[in-house]
């Protein structure tokens, strides 16, 4: 969730997907482990809960993976180029570190 998404401290509310798509069932995944990585996960802790919980991240193609990674990650570096807030160059910097991660 961006910073503008409401929270309370007794649950959290997950709204307003910016960027709706048909797609394979582990791009969500692949999105949600990236504020994981925000929140505070290492790379390893984000993708090891994904693997737990979502059965499509468990068995995603690992070169398709490989391949939309690095496609995020260079929309992020744009997004944090073009508006540096602090939470977007984070975001950027969560994505490439995601991408060294995969490539081990």
């Amino acid at each position: 969730m961006g910073p503008p998404s409401p929270r309370t401290p007794d649950r959290a509310h997950l709204i307003d997907w910016a960027w709706p798509t048909r797609g394979a069932a582990w791009i969500d995944p692949a999105v949600l482990i990236l504020r994981l990585m925000e929140a505070g996960h290492t790379s390893r802790a984000a993708d090891e809960w994904a693997c737990e919980h979502i059965p499509s991240w468990a068995v995603a193609p690992r070169i398709s993976v490989a391949s939309f990674s690095v496609a995020n990650a260079r929309t992020w570096d744009e997004i944090a180029r073009n508006s540096p807030q602090p939470w977007k160059k984070n975001m950027a910097r969560c994505a490439n570190d995601w991408v060294t991660y995969w490539r081990v």
